[in-house]
């Protein structure tokens, strides 16, 4: 992508707490997110696991399409200790809400206290998005506010130590175009504590961002004014450092309202 025209609004210092974030745009035309196509069940057939499997019961069975709730032999079950489901939608997406189906039976309740998880990869970083307490009847869905965009989708328990009983996810969705848009958020006083997919000096913090911008899977980077390192990454994971030399940028896609809150403690 080539960078026609860079608006800048970085201050000194940052107070997060006060949700005072500047965005830096890297854009070509006036275009932003866009969403294309119209919503549907974006996690059908889709990759999909769980922590452990009982009774031949495997993940891939609440991406068939069946959404009965009669046949518990089409039903996914896990063992009892620290239990997750999830799925990888492949791509990102925004996510409109999330549909959970529950077992019609007297075994309905290890559905019971789920919460939803959405992030950009498996092992890293994922938004708490949604809670529902008590035992799930039928059926439950997320119906999510904010836009929620992400790749992974996750369903567990709280606490996660009993069996975790899944009959159908459905995923309403819409792909992710940016265009030629890039909007990121800067976190002044922060370094990434992931891996990153790429490490490169830079002259200034605007070129490492615009790096991020042309390389696949980046959400995310660092960047140290004293070494003038540029570190690129494809999860979130941050901790604080110093004030006035480093600082972490967010593809804006990445930070809703509670990941803010889980990553940055605003």
């Amino acid at each position: 992508m080539k960078t026609r025209s860079i608006i800048r609004s970085i201050p000194e210092s940052i107070d997060v707490s006060r949700l005072n974030i500047p965005e830096i745009y890297l854009k070509e035309e006036s275009t932003d997110y866009r969403c294309t196509s119209a919503a549907i069940n974006v996690a059908l057939g889709k990759p999909s696991y769980q922590t452990d499997t009982e009774n031949g019961r495997t993940a891939d069975l609440a991406v068939d399409g069946n959404t009965s709730h009669h046949l518990p032999e089409l039903c996914t079950h896990t063992i009892p200790d620290n239990t997750s489901w999830w799925v990888n939608l492949q791509q990102i997406f925004l996510i409109r809400s999330v549909k959970i189906f529950n077992r019609n039976d007297s075994w309905s309740y290890r559905l019971t206290n789920v919460e939803l998880y959405v992030g950009f990869s498996d092992r890293g970083f994922q938004s708490r998005e949604g809670f529902r307490p008590g035992e799930v009847g039928l059926s439950h869905t997320f119906e999510l506010a904010t836009p929620v965009y992400g790749q992974w989708v996750r369903i567990t328990r709280n606490p996660p130590n009993g069996r975790l009983v899944l009959c159908e996810m459905e995923v309403e969705g819409v792909p992710y175009s940016a265009g030629n848009n890039f909007h990121f958020l800067a976190f002044q006083g922060y370094v990434h504590t992931g891996t990153a997919i790429e490490v490169k000096k830079v002259r200034l913090k605007l070129d490492c961002v615009s790096r991020c911008s042309k390389t696949k899977n980046c959400i995310s980077t660092h960047y140290n004014k004293a070494t003038k390192i540029c570190s690129l990454f494809d999860s979130l994971a941050f901790k604080h450092a110093d004030i006035e030399n480093d600082v972490c940028d967010v593809n804006r896609i990445a930070i809703t309202e509670n990941s803010r809150a889980q990553l940055f403690e605003t």
